[in-house]
């Protein structure tokens, strides 16, 4: 009887047979990144603490007019900060909101993207507002909301 050679597999086969094993690795290393940024404490865009009022209606430009442009309305909502202007009869409204969230279109400041939603803004407005909004935004600061959460918890346990 003749013995039975013993062939090795194809490099072709090898090759794949790395491949395939290697995506599975890469696919749980991606994997595990993902799980591992949703659990590094950042739980969302950083929000607009309470008690800013005043400084945000200031920032806004309460009781001023800016480019033929008066404020109609302005609040928070939660991450942003959303104003009504009258500009000459036309309504206006601009968003405030974290810089990491800015658009090709937003003016940024040091705290802050400007955006325009919706309207036509006379000419400087937006250069107006957004100078009126650094002279004020030093006395702003963002909070993170599971840093809220956290503090509170340890504001508890003592």
């Amino acid at each position: 009887m003749r013995p039975v050679q013993s062939h090795s597999a194809s490099p072709w086969r090898m090759m794949c047979g790395r491949g395939v094993a290697l995506a599975a690795v890469l696919c749980t290393l991606l994997g595990a990144s993902v799980v591992a940024a949703d659990d590094d404490g950042d739980t969302g865009d950083p929000v607009i603490p309470p008690g800013e009022e005043q400084l945000i209606a200031n920032m806004l430009g309460k009781g001023i007019g800016l480019q033929y442009c008066n404020l109609v309305s302005g609040g928070v909502e939660y991450s942003v900060i959303k104003a009504t202007y009258n500009c000459l009869g036309n309504q206006v409204m601009v968003e405030l909101g974290n810089p990491r969230n800015a658009t090709a279109t937003s003016i940024q400041t040091g705290q802050f993207a400007i955006t325009v939603q919706s309207g036509s803004p006379t000419a400087g407005f937006q250069d107006a507002l957004a100078s009126l909004v650094r002279s004020q935004e030093g006395n702003f600061q963002w909070t993170l909301p599971q840093h809220e959460a956290a503090t509170a918890n340890d504001d508890a346990a003592e």
